[in-house]
């Protein structure tokens, strides 16, 4: 015992920070051990720094949830100490586990995520912003649950800031750009950080880093971090979207709320047949080499599931996001490349190019397909991960240069714009595609005239976007009409401007120049951003999306691929012994999710 403060016999010192030093202690009165939290002897002279300590004991005591720390007491306003007496939390913190773990599953990941947005959601229900979200103040309890500590720093929502002109509250690596910037914080910057804690967690690397403080914060404002599925292939696409999300740098186009990212990663999981996130969570805790290698297998299975299914829907882009994770979990998986190989085998006989999205952690890309487009010469990083061609493209000349592919097949018919699947440039989903010029001479021999370079003339639809050609910096459309390019396939990026930023998402294309002489006009058109739909029935059921364009089950996110701006699309709700429920319903691309309730008849039993 090292002394006694009031009732509480202090036993040993368990971690300090900037503001108090945290023991181990007991009520001598409860005879309960507790952490007792003493500020600094020279911060509880300065009446702000008493008054911010108080105000934290007040507002954490008044939450009630499982996932945040309870107050049991806190000094009164004329106590010489200012302490505050809370749980006695058994475990290490986030960081410290996260460290000692090798790999961990993105459904970990997600799963100890929702704990920690459960939590805040709680919080900013009771209008607390915590303002210091990060791995260091979250703690593993009884090594099965997770437990949100040190509202040090929360910023009351109805009360006035007491944050000094110039003076930032906060850990650098996790602060959101409003944050750094002085600006108003509320909810959603809490979301920013804790896209921060998923990212830290799915790849075992923090998002923003730096030589110094500095430099990490100004990485923040530019919106500047490694995009995760290239830090770790195995999360997948969908698991990506969310991370992205939550990290905008803008806070309109962030999550708004906690239940969004909640309802998101729920969905997550979901297709990994997990549907208790902390029971699972718990299991893990117990035996991870175990049940780690359980989830594995299982998600391994579902996501080959999911794809076989949107393919046979006709959802290619959604099928190949499937396959590719599962390459990235299981390389050289044969059930999934044989299942690829139908994939855009439709009635155009589309020929694929599959690039192994999870060979990009090793470096390399596997190509799957006999048909490749892309010549083994070129960068790895100038491959898309996944493209489909409608049919053969043009006779294109051999030029050779790092910004260009010159591999051609020769055949007639019109080669067309297709679907793709995953993000090649770290845009919010974006895809990648290829977009060649209508063929007027089909069957005809062709003449090449010219294999020099030729001028190009982009028309984008919409008109408002940024362009970017073989890696150059993205420029507006008005100053990038028209470039000379040599023949053979480029890369172009599409960025929506920030007025149409929440309809349309970035999209990666393939471009074909064509050997000759004069202007070749080439349409370029943004992707609608996805529309995202949750139906509410008490009866468990199966949703069906525009005649199965997408399919998922009832209580979770469903996103569903945007083929326009604003679409009227049939939702179907089938349940075993109820009534099939049908209805048409206006999506809109980007818009926050569209909650459905619906109620299922029962069907009647026969006479």
């Amino acid at each position: 015992m090292l002394r006694k403060l009031e009732k509480y016999e202090i036993i040993e010192e368990l971690g300090h920070g900037g503001m108090a030093t945290v023991y181990r202690a007991t009520d001598t009165v409860l005879e309960r051990e507790v952490a007792l939290k003493v500020m600094h002897p020279h911060l509880r002279a300065a009446e702000e720094a008493r008054r911010r300590f108080h105000r934290e004991a007040r507002s954490v005591a008044r939450l009630r949830h499982p996932r945040v720390l309870e107050i049991y007491d806190f000094s009164g306003e004329g106590s010489e100490e200012a302490y505050i007496a809370a749980e006695l939390l058994t475990g290490p913190t986030l960081k410290q586990w996260r460290e000692q773990q090798g790999e961990v599953p993105a459904e970990i990941a997600a799963c100890a995520t929702i704990e920690i947005a459960q939590a805040l959601e709680a919080a900013h229900a009771a209008g607390i912003v915590h303002r210091d979200v990060k791995p260091e103040n979250v703690l593993l309890h009884e090594n099965r649950e997770l437990k949100l500590t040190d509202f040090g720093i929360a910023d009351m929502l109805d009360a006035q800031s007491m944050t000094a002109t110039g003076q930032i509250l906060g850990s650098p690596g996790h602060m959101a750009p409003e944050q750094i910037e002085g600006k108003d914080c509320d909810a959603r910057t809490d979301l920013f950080s804790l896209g921060t804690v998923i990212y830290y967690l799915a790849t075992g690397r923090l998002p923003f880093t730096g030589r110094n403080p500095h430099q990490v914060l100004k990485r923040i404002i530019d919106g500047e971090y490694a995009d995760p599925l290239r830090v770790n292939p195995t999360i997948g696409g969908r698991l990506r979207a969310i991370i992205v999300k939550a990290l905008e740098r803008d806070v309109a186009e962030r999550y708004q709320s906690a239940r969004e990212v909640i309802v998101d990663l729920e969905a997550f999981v979901a297709e990994a047949g997990i549907t208790d996130a902390q029971a699972m969570l718990e299991r893990y805790l117990k035996d991870p080499e175990k049940v780690g290698a359980e989830i594995r297998a299982e998600t391994i299975d579902r996501l080959i599931e999911h794809g076989a299914r949107a393919s046979d829907a006709g959802d290619v882009p959604g099928a190949l996001d499937y396959y590719n994770r599962v390459l990235a979990l299981d390389e050289g998986n044969e059930r999934v490349l044989k299942l690829i190989e139908r994939v855009g085998m439709d009635r155009r006989r589309r020929m694929l190019l599959m690039a192994g999205a999870g060979l990009m952690a090793f470096g390399a890309l596997t190509t799957v397909s006999a048909w490749a487009l892309w010549p083994s010469g070129a960068a790895d990083d100038e491959r898309p991960i996944v493209g489909t061609i409608d049919a053969p493209l043009s006779d294109a000349g051999s030029a050779d240069s790092s910004s260009a592919d010159s591999s051609s097949a020769d055949s007639g018919g019109d080669a067309g714009a297709a679907a793709a699947a995953t993000n090649v440039d770290g845009g919010r989903d974006a895809g990648a595609r290829v977009v060649a010029p209508r063929r007027r001479d089909a069957g005809r021999a062709r003449h090449v005239v010219s294999n020099a370079p030729r001028l190009v003339r982009f028309i984008p639809t919409p008109s408002n976007v940024l362009i970017g050609v073989d890696g150059r910096p993205p420029v507006p459309w008005g100053q990038l009409t028209t470039t000379e390019l040599t023949p053979g396939r480029h890369r172009v990026r599409l960025i929506p401007r920030s007025e149409i930023a929440t309809t349309y998402q970035e999209t990666a294309l393939v471009i074909v120049v064509e050997p000759g002489d004069g202007e070749q006009p080439v349409e370029l058109a943004l992707e609608p951003a996805p529309a995202v739909i949750l139906v509410d029935s008490r009866v468990p059921g199966e949703v069906i999306v525009a005649r199965g364009r997408r399919r998922g089950r009832t209580g979770t996110a469903i996103v569903v691929p945007m083929r326009m701006p604003r679409e009227n699309l049939h939702i179907e709700v089938r349940a075993p012994g109820h009534q099939t429920y049908g209805e048409m319903f206006q999506l809109s691309a980007g818009a926050p999710t569209l909650e459905i309730p619906v109620t299922l008849v029962p069907v009647a039993p026969a006479p």
